[in-house]
């Protein structure tokens, strides 16, 4: 089910939501379901027992607090859905990442090594990830959606409740945080019960649509490597000039700057056709000369496929490059699109297995954004994310893709009710 009116929010200067930094949960009693929690949120009950709370223990009706996995569809959300309604409305819930990302309103950090690259596991690997956007590569972080119970099953049900249930005040439960919530609930349902494919096959053509510069590395860097390897041609296109992502100089020199760091990315890969399209950074829309050109550049280049960011991924622009794409997309051009997520993950764990080499050329092409890299450790991004994504693989990292021909992601996108959302 989608959104049947518009939902204006305000838009913002570039993520979407961004979560609260906290000290710990309102609980003395935690209990869980679904499996003890402790591999993958230590830090939590770290910090519930230095408040004097109890170890984590299976839920029971003595418990103040119910910690849980984001539950997959099925028979895990059933049984949480079950619980939920039989627990007081106001009842609190923190949802923890495991399988399934979580659209986190609650940052806690974990202790973890400053600047470790070499995650042990996915969950040191997920920490490290979430650590990389708040503490510049310190430790680690935690992420967590908490949510009185009721706010759960609405979210669980896709009810458009949700959206009328914030509270104004509380800055967990804002309009903004629950509105996007619920974007992002039908949106991971759509990814999940898709017949997405698993590992990319070769084609002739690639074209790589990409909001910002640097996404073109930290999103599809190993695909990309691998596709030259292999002797497939790739266009590459970046959709805005980079004039906000280097906070101490002026729109102007960042903007050149990037620029730059951009041609020396893929002068290290080995990418030669490429193009600008310089959209103002954090203020992309549908309605400009750059999705002409972006049409003209598609239906003169007729790409097999298509790399560009999921609609869902926590990013205004990121997720307005969707509606530029898909108003510059080509009747006729039958691609599939290659999406993948950055500033919120995919909820699946197919794609491009990176190896030592391949590990080593995508830093060596990351690094070029030394500019960015300052700005965010996205090294420690990268290699956290793909630690998570590979944890079913046998494999050190992955990159991870929802592959679609073009129709039906498009359809999807409209199902997901994210296109009626409209920042004013």
């Amino acid at each position: 089910m989608g959104r049947f009116f518009p939902c204006p929010l305000g838009r913002p200067q570039n993520i979407l939501v961004m979560p609260e930094v906290g000290e710990g949960l309102p609980t003395q009693r935690p209990g869980f379901l679904h499996g003890d929690p402790r591999a993958w949120i230590p830090g939590t009950f770290q910090l519930i027992e230095a408040q004097g709370g109890q170890a984590p223990l299976p839920w029971t009706a003595d418990s103040d607090l119910l910690l849980a996995p984001a539950p997959a569809p099925g028979p895990e959300t059933d049984s949480l859905r079950a619980v939920l309604k039989n627990l007081p409305k106001d009842y609190p819930v923190a949802l923890y990442e495991r399988d399934i990302p979580v659209w986190p309103n609650l940052l806690l950090s974990a202790e973890g090594q400053d600047g470790d690259l070499h995650f042990t596991d996915a969950a040191n690997g997920l920490r490290g990830y979430r650590s990389a956007f708040r503490h510049r590569g310190r430790g680690g972080a935690e992420a967590l959606l908490v949510m009185p119970a009721q706010f759960h099953l609405d979210l669980l049900n896709q009810s458009w409740r949700l959206e009328l249930r914030s509270r104004s005040g509380q800055d967990l439960l804002n309009r903004r945080h629950l509105a996007t919530a619920l974007d992002y609930q039908r949106s991971m349902a759509e990814v999940i019960n898709s017949r997405y494919r698993g590992k990319l096959k070769p084609v002739d053509r690639i074209a790589v649509v990409m909001p910002h510069f640097d996404d073109d590395i930290l999103q599809c860097g190993a695909a990309i490597l691998q596709a030259l390897d292999a002797g497939t041609e790739v266009r590459m296109i970046w959709l805005t000039d980079g004039r906000k992502g280097i906070s101490t100089v002026s729109e102007e020199e960042s903007a050149r700057i990037r620029h730059e760091e951009a041609k020396r990315a893929m002068d290290i890969i080995g990418v030669t056709d490429l193009h600008f399209l310089d959209a103002p950074e954090t203020l992309l829309k549908k309605n400009g000369p750059w999705t002409t050109k972006l049409h003209d550049l598609l239906q003169d280049y007729q790409p097999e496929r298509v790399f560009s960011v999921w609609w869902a991924d926590n990013n205004v622009d990121h997720f307005e490059a969707n509606r530029v794409l898909q108003a510059a997309w080509p009747a006729k051009l039958e691609a599939t699109i290659a999406a993948s997520g950055l500033w919120q993950p995919l909820p699946l764990t197919s794609g491009v297995a990176i190896d030592a080499d391949l590990r080593q050329r995508k830093d060596e092409a990351l690094k070029a954004y030394a500019s960015q890299i300052a700005e965010v450790d996205y090294l420690r991004v990268d290699h956290g994310l793909g630690r998570w994504y590979a944890r079913d693989h046998h494999a050190d990292w992955l990159e991870a893709f929802w592959e679609q021909p073009a129709q039906e992601y498009w359809n999807a996108f409209r199902r997901s009710g994210c296109p009626k959302r409209l920042f004013v």
